[in-house]
């Protein structure tokens, strides 16, 4: 977006922001300058997601690379950070993108449909950002999932909502999100419990899983093979 149109917008998004809720949770200055940052918030998703030094991240479905700075600098130069994607033009993209921009502890992983291709046992959070709702069988996929969690490995959803309201569903794609409930549901057929939501997102959910209490032990017998 050029500048003169920033100017031209911000007292609209600026008087929007005030007196509705979902206006009320997005930045309107972050929306004008950085455009994605203003709505998706992504320091405080980290922030909330507990990110520690060390940890080891997989982003499933990476698309374009967007959260794999803040990924990155969360979990440090002793951290992993794994960009999963499907496709082999997104695999070239995100390899050259975390080449640019010297993300020397992002590994970028070709996965299945079937399977992430993620390490056994390696994974202390398993992330999706507008992804859940574009994979198949998915109660399958997340129970073989936990064969690559850690003992305290953790599953975070991000979707967009399907009951946002005009302007913002204007901007979706019939059928491109997912139901929180439907969410809870498909997770626990796959054998997680729901363990945090978080409603400061304007336009999508936010759930965070883990593996209920007898996969949690067989993960832990697993042992936490690091890369």
């Amino acid at each position: 977006m050029t500048t003169p149109i920033r100017l031209f917008l911000a007292p609209l998004f600026l008087s929007l922001c005030v007196g509705c809720s979902t206006w009320s949770r997005i930045d309107c200055a972050g929306l004008i300058t950085s455009g994605r940052d203003g709505w998706q918030h992504p320091e405080r998703v980290v922030e909330v997601l507990a990110l520690a030094p060390g940890d080891r991240v997989a982003e499933i479905g990476a698309g374009d690379g967007y959260w794999l700075s803040w990924l990155s600098d969360a979990v440090g130069p002793t951290g992993r950070v794994y960009a999963v994607e499907v496709d082999d033009e997104k695999v070239q993209a995100l390899e050259e993108r975390v080449a640019e921009d010297g993300l020397a502890n992002v590994v970028v992983v070709r996965g299945d449909f079937d399977d992430p291709k993620l390490p056994d046992g390696g994974i202390d959070l398993a992330m999706t950002v507008l992804t859940y709702h574009h994979i198949e069988r998915r109660p399958t996929y997340f129970r073989a999932l936990r064969r690559d969690l850690s003992a305290r490995g953790r599953v975070a959803h991000l979707d967009d909502r399907p009951d946002v309201s005009a302007p913002f569903r204007w901007f979706q794609s019939e059928g491109h999100w997912s139901d929180p409930e439907g969410v809870r549901d498909e997770m626990a057929e796959a054998d997680y419990r729901l363990v945090a939501t978080y409603d400061f997102l304007p336009l999508q959910s936010f759930q965070v899983f883990a593996p209920n209490a007898d996969v949690a032990r067989a993960g832990d017998a697993a042992g936490e093979s690091r890369p």
